[in-house]
Order: structure tokens, then sequence, then C-alpha cells
């Protein structure tokens, strides 16, 4: 409530000031301003490319992301008068947003791990790639799940992802020469237009994007469109949580991905579980068939990666090569042991 009030002042302040210069102009130019249309919609459509050329972007997004908060809040209030519980669910849905923006906004609450993606017939060798995992450092200590889960819910999804985007991408030049990055970015995020401008400044061959959605997605095709601009500059696609569910293997024949990552579910326990080890098999197959590179996530025994190698599955990643960690410590090492509250291994959407 105390931010959407703040909101109200600052355009109440600002359309005084609008007022008291009108008063003063001169009569000529009064008398034309009088006489144009007075509907609001149709003044504010008729002056918005004076405010293109007059605000600077950084101040446009910072008002968009304002409004929005409001409009969140004013949304959730909206129809619930006579509910008894209405005042706690007010607060409850402003802080959550509060919460979050103040996550985007503090830049040093945000902390970018690596974890190594290797070669599993010779992981002791230069990382192939690195997958980029976001820890949120408050207080007490969160999983990026939750994070994730709540700027979804205040309509801040796409902002937190793009956050985490942003830190993951100023790590890329202290990668070894011959390594990828890899960031995690939902559909949505993916076709954003600020995701492309984001990445438009990076060496494009050394970036891979990994979507990963648990939902079927609708518009493969604008999907798809925005994938192939990215594959026009050499960034390449993975699709992550491959055998996770329906969905993700309907990203792997919608989207054509250049790397197929096997989830982790798939992956543990995997040299106890003929079934499994079975279809891993078969994904071998099929890609080698479409010309994919298949990962394995989640790799914590050594009985499991024997069985991989025997599947012919090139790269993995997992805890039996390296936790995730900061970045000086993961390429200084290659090697990482988490904090008691990071002790089970969380993933980010970014």
């Amino acid at each position: 409530m105390d931010a959407l009030a703040a909101l109200i002042r600052t355009w109440r302040r600002h359309w005084d000031e609008v007022g008291t210069i009108q008063q003063s102009l001169p009569h000529a130019v009064r008398q034309r301003v009088e006489g144009l249309n007075a509907d609001l919609e149709t003044a504010l459509a008729q002056t918005r490319h004076l405010f293109a050329l007059e605000f600077a972007p950084a101040a446009v997004a910072t008002l968009r992301a304002r409004l929005d908060d409001a409009l969140q809040f004013v949304d959730s209030v909206s129809g619930e008068a006579d509910d008894s519980g209405l005042a706690e669910r007010h607060l409850a849905a402003s802080q959550l947003a509060l919460n979050v923006r103040a996550v985007i906004d503090a830049g040093e609450l945000l902390e970018m791990h690596l974890q190594p993606i290797v070669e599993l017939n010779k992981p002791l060798a230069t990382p192939t790639g690195y997958e980029a995992l976001a820890r949120f450092q408050t207080s007490p200590y969160e999983p990026p799940t939750v994070w994730l889960e709540r700027a979804a819910i205040a309509g801040m999804q796409q902002e937190l992802e793009l956050s985490c985007v942003r830190a993951a991408l100023l790590h890329l030049p202290l990668l070894p020469p011959t390594s990828y990055l890899a960031v995690n970015v939902s559909p949505a995020t993916l076709l954003a237009t600020d995701f492309a401008r984001l990445v438009e400044s990076v060496p494009a061959d050394r970036l891979v994007v990994e979507v990963t959605e648990h939902e079927v997605v609708r518009e493969y095709d604008l999907l798809t469109r925005a994938i192939g601009g990215l594959r026009e500059r050499g960034v390449k696609l993975a699709v992550d949580d491959a055998g996770a569910g329906f969905a993700s293997f309907r990203h792997v024949l919608e989207l054509r991905p250049e790397i197929i990552k096997l989830d982790t579910h798939l992956i543990r326990g995997i040299n106890a579980d003929h079934n499994r080890a079975a279809l891993v098999r078969s994904l071998v197959s099929f890609a080698a068939d479409v010309g994919a590179t298949l990962v394995a996530e989640g790799i914590e025994a050594h009985v499991d990666l024997l069985v991989l190698r025997d599947a012919g599955v090139p790269l993995g990643q997992g805890h039996l090569f390296a936790h995730p960690g900061p970045p000086p410590q993961v390429l200084d090492t290659g090697l990482h042991r988490p904090r008691a509250a990071e002790s089970t291994h969380a993933r980010v959407t970014a």
C-alpha cells in the first residue's frame, strides 16, 4: 500500500507542475492548448512520441515496473471488499511484490554460481561448458526455485530471469576460451525482445540457452522464430530436464535443440534400474540420428557414471565432478562443497 501511495504522490506532483506551467503559457499558446482534444486516452496517445523522445529508457523501465507493482496490488484486492481476511491478503500480496522487487533491484543479493559440464570419458580435462545457477543471498537462505515461484505470482518472472542472465553473462570472459556458458530461461523470457537485446553483445558461439518449462508451450511457431534468430548468430539451444515429462520431449521434437539435457531423476540410481538405462540408450541413438549432444545431469555416484559411459552419453555434470560454486573458486579448482543451506541441489530457470 505504501508503494502504491508513493507512486500516486509522484504522479500528482508531476501533473500539478504541468498544470502550473500551462497557466503561465503565453495567451496564444494557451488558446491552442485549450483547443486540443480533452479526452484523456486521446491526449495520451497523441503525446506518446513526445514522452518517447524526452524520457530516458531507464526511467521508462523504472516507471513501468512501479506501475506493474501497483496494478498487481490493485488486481489482488478487486472484488473482495466484503472478505473478512481481505486486509491480510492485501498486505501479503503487496509484501510479496515488494520482496521480489527488492531482490531484483538489489544486485548484491544475487550471486551467480557455476557448475562445470565435463566429458564423461575424461572428466578431469578442461570443462566443455559451465551452467550458470542463481543463488539469492537472503536471510534466511531460500532456494532459487522459491524466488522464481514468488516472481511468477507477482508477475515478475521475466524480469527476475533477465536479471539472472545479465549477472551470468558478466562471467563469460572469465571462462576458458574453449568453454561455453549455459543460461536458463523460460520460453516466455526467450521470446522477449529484452532477452535478444541482452545477448547481442556477447560472443554468440560461446553461449548456450537452456529452455526449461514443464507445461505445454502453445506458441511453438513464435518460439521457433525467436530461436532461429539466435541460431543465425551462433547461439546454441539446449532443452533442459528431458525425461521429466511430456513437455520436455515435446520441446525436443519441436525445437530441435543442439543439446539435450537428461533430467536428474532419470540419471540418479540408473545403475540399478534397467528401464531407465534402456531409455538413456535409446536417447543416445536418437541424439545421434538428429545431430544433438546429450548431457546427463545430477551425476553423483561412480556406478551411475559407468552406466552412462557404457551407454555412450558424452557429457555430464553433477556433484561427482563439482558442486556449483562462486566463479573464482570453481574456475580455480573445479570443485566446490556447498554450505549447509545449499546442500540440497536447487536449480533456477535463469
